[in-house]
């Protein structure tokens, strides 16, 4: 069973459909350990976990995949910075309602099943839902972790969504959607976004903004934890084995680079 597939049969399982699919049971990773260590990689591990995601994946080469990352990752900076500049001020809840979205707290998405944590409806709509809030925000006395404090947690997410909003409002400008790839060039040319680098920048948005000193892409593994432990056991286990593939592939350059400058 692929990657995709297996999460995709997830999904399916968080939203109440039917599936004969059971996860497998992952090894088991003390809560700190996995904090300790999530909060360690770096931004470049991050984008190799997003690219993973990426429908167009398979179209880029490792160092193409770094590139698009670290111009993801200005992107988000930069925007942070110059929002916060405009409205004059870095609270996620007062540039909300400075930049005219409508935001919204129900408890979980209508009709139950799917489990989301927040999202963004063009033109101006962001909704944050407390059941995962409230869930997450109980782990921070098992971990001591600020990221999982309410509010923090709260503002966090909203920052993450207004990046989107951020994008829709300059959609002609912003990297995320300027960026394009070639999909195919006769009998007409077709280019099409990539689109995890939204999401790397609006993690990226987020994380500068308010100054995070981890990752907000840890909220992937830590917010499915506080509905699924196993789940985000197999989640980090295929994050750390990535990390550890791409150290030893960075190893056996960096030992053939020395056997040769020698």
């Amino acid at each position: 069973m692929g990657r995709q597939e297996k999460w995709n049969r997830l999904i399916d399982a968080f939203s109440g459909k039917g599936t004969a699919f059971s996860m497998p049971e992952y090894p088991k990773v003390p809560f700190p350990e996995m904090i300790e260590k999530l909060g360690a990689l770096t931004e470049e591990d991050w984008g190799k976990y997003a690219f993973s995601r990426e429908p167009l994946e398979g179209r880029f080469s490792n160092e193409q995949k770094m590139q698009y990352t670290h111009k993801a990752n200005d992107c988000g900076r930069e925007w942070a910075e110059k929002i916060a500049r405009q409205y004059g001020t870095r609270n996620p809840g007062e540039l909300a309602e400075k930049l005219g979205m409508k935001v919204k707290t129900p408890k979980v998405p209508v009709g139950g099943g799917l489990v989301l944590f927040a999202q963004f409806v063009e033109p101006d709509e962001i909704t944050i839902f407390t059941d995962c809030v409230d869930k997450a925000s109980r782990l921070e006395e098992e971990c001591g972790c600020d990221l999982l404090c309410r509010e923090n947690l709260t503002n966090t997410l909203l920052a993450h969504e207004l990046f989107h909003a951020v994008e829709e409002q300059h959609v002609k400008e912003i990297y995320t959607r300027t960026e394009r790839v070639e999909l195919w060039r006769k009998p007409f040319s077709n280019k099409s976004t990539i689109s995890c680098l939204s999401e790397i920048a609006a993690m990226a948005f987020a994380g500068k903004l308010l100054d995070l000193k981890v990752s907000p892409y840890m909220l992937d593994v830590l917010l499915v934890y506080s509905y699924d432990k196993n789940a985000a056991w197999g989640l980090y286990d295929e994050i750390m084995n990535m990390t550890k593939k791409q150290q030893t592939l960075q190893e056996e350059i960096n030992v053939n680079n020395e056997y040769y400058i020698s």
